[in-house]
């Protein structure tokens, strides 16, 4: 952040005279200069330091919190990962420090952003209904990434363009009977995006796609492996070619286990991914899948919660983050056979 002498050095005046601007005490400075020290201050986004109760500098403090349900290792997540680092990197060149945390629902995000020290909030993971309550409750401004909606600020991916993407690619493949995999009972935010992806794709050549086709993975490991045990073990029978899942961690592991009930990937069955993690190149076949950039969706939302903590005049955001297809090992041709 730009300290009062490197404005003052800007202007050509002593670093005291852009301090009583600062602080209400240029009842003898000329017009033109208060004028001039005051659209300096606000061109370069300068912020009085805080102080508490002990004249102690305070730190400039936004909350980072993700709700993922009852999903474990949130934190170490890589996409959750890749999003920190972009905001905890972008936070930085504004001297601004990152709380981070996860909560168990939508409805404790209200809670960790009742601490006064709070001058922003970004928070992943929150349904529209609740993004929609919290800006009118909580009186700072919350910028939300992976949130789906009207009236409050979001970060997101072209989520519906990938999952169409992928589809079509699988398609051109010569792929006709293609399974969804994802990790909500009932798909929605970018989960859905990408489900409505696949499935105007499906429509659009004409394929035939319905509720038995899509397959809910459980958080729970057990029940989770057993899905994936199950639909191994009936996939010759069922006609299925390929699986799209909804995340690359989730591909990966269903790669291990299709493995261990005699299902080989590409052979047997097509599988892709979506996020083109660290997962993905992990992964043995290599993994086709979706590429994204969470670290530049956390410097999308650093950028835009700045704005909005400036005061800037700047309408409601709603970015969409380009994908890309990244074609690997994963995916057999069959248009050829």
């Amino acid at each position: 952040m730009i300290t009062i002498k490197e404005i003052a050095d800007q202007l050509g005046v002593s670093a005291t005279t852009v301090s009583n601007v600062l602080n209400g005490r240029a009842g003898k400075m000329s017009q033109e200069t208060r004028q001039r020290v005051e659209e300096a201050l606000l061109r370069n986004h300068y912020v009085k330091e805080k102080k508490n109760n002990r004249g102690e500098p305070q730190h400039h403090l936004v909350a980072v919190h993700i709700c993922l349900g009852k999903k474990k290792h949130v934190l170490t997540d890589p996409f959750c990962g890749g999003l920190l680092e972009g905001i905890d990197r972008e936070l930085r060149k504004y001297d601004r420090a990152m709380v981070c945390g996860t909560v168990d629902d939508n409805e404790s995000f209200a809670k960790v952003l009742q601490n006064s020290n709070l001058e922003g909030a970004i928070l992943l993971g929150c349904k529209a209904e609740f993004c929609t309550a919290l800006v009118h409750q909580i009186p700072i401004p919350i910028v939300f990434v992976d949130s789906y909606g009207e009236g409050f600020d979001n970060i997101g991916l072209e989520d519906y363009e990938g999952g169409y993407e992928m589809t079509s690619y699988l398609i051109g493949q010569g792929h006709r009977k293609i399974a969804f995999f994802g990790d909500q009972q009932h798909p929605m935010g970018s989960n859905l995006c990408r489900f409505r992806g696949l499935q105007d794709a499906m429509e659009e050549h004409k394929l035939e796609f319905d509720k038995d086709d899509y397959f809910y993975l459980p958080q729970h490991d057990n029940y989770r492996h057993e899905v994936l045990r199950q639909f191994a073990q009936n996939v010759k029978e069922s006609g299925y070619t390929a699986a799209f899942f909804t995340s690359d961690f989730l591909a990966n592991e269903a790669i291990s286990i299709f493995y261990s009930q005699g299902i080989s990937v590409p052979e047997d069955l097509s599988v892709t991914g979506f996020d083109d993690n660290i997962y993905a190149r992990l992964s043995r076949p290599m993994l086709t899948t979706v590429r994204q950039k969470p670290e530049e969706k956390g410097k999308e939302a650093v950028g835009l919660l700045m704005r909005r903590i400036y005061g800037e005049e700047v309408p409601v955001g709603r970015m969409r983050l380009p994908t890309e297809l990244i074609v690997r090992e994963s995916v057999r041709n069959l248009a050829d056979r």
